[in-house]
């Protein structure tokens, strides 16, 4: 389901859009709001790639200017229009990753991981795919954790070489004795038996709605 609402939403079609805000609305509140905290410092870390985003698509698609008196400098109303539906679009797919992560469990996840590549892979290999995924997706919150420890610790006052070096030495090895203790965790995995045919019918209906939108 996710991977088919990703897929919808990068279309960046205007009723796809308005589709997946409201699902996801429901789905948020189905899930009790889950850490609407977390999904805020989520899109916060995006803000650069947001703005970039809209200012390609602003300054450089052709159309009818917003300012038509500040000539080539000014963003053209298709450009900004086409921007904003490529920014809710990113928003929307952040969003529903967050509802995914924040509402289902690492016991939940990892079996699931395995059970959407069972048909291309072996037992061994599906082990070691979903743990990689898991540990990968949870070794980025950790290293932010890490960054942000550095940086209290040792503050970037001045953009100075010396200043940015000495802070990245000590956020690598503080990488480096965290990874070097990580194999002391313990992870069960414990494959799912397939899904019942019934639970078959929610993808193949958002498919179904997707290919009419479309």
């Amino acid at each position: 389901m996710l991977l088919l609402f990703t897929a919808a939403m990068a279309t960046a079609r205007p009723e796809l859009l308005a589709g997946g805000a409201v699902l996801l609305l429901l789905l948020f509140v189905l899930a009790g709001n889950p850490s609407p905290a977390t999904f805020l410092l989520m899109v916060k870390r995006l803000r650069w790639l947001l703005l970039a985003i809209l200012l390609v698509y602003g300054w450089w698609t052709p159309g009818d200017s917003l300012w038509p008196g500040a000539a080539s400098l000014s963003p053209t109303i298709d450009g900004l229009y086409l921007g904003l539906l490529r920014v809710m679009a990113l928003l929307a797919i952040v969003a529903a990753v967050h509802l995914l992560l924040q509402s289902t469990p690492r016991e939940e996840l990892l079996p699931a991981i395995m059970q959407l590549i069972r048909p291309l892979s072996t037992h061994r290999m599906r082990e070691r795919i979903a743990v990689r995924v898991l540990l990968s997706i949870e070794a980025v919150t950790q290293v932010q954790s890490l960054a942000s420890d550095v940086l209290r610790e040792h503050p970037v006052t001045t953009r100075k070489f010396t200043n940015i070096a000495l802070s990245s030495r000590l956020l690598y090895k503080n990488v480096l004795d965290k990874a070097a203790h990580a194999g002391d965790t313990l992870i069960d995995v414990n494959e799912l038996a397939s899904p019942p045919w019934w639970q078959w019918m929610f993808p193949l209906a958002m498919s179904g709605v997707i290919f009419i939108a479309v």
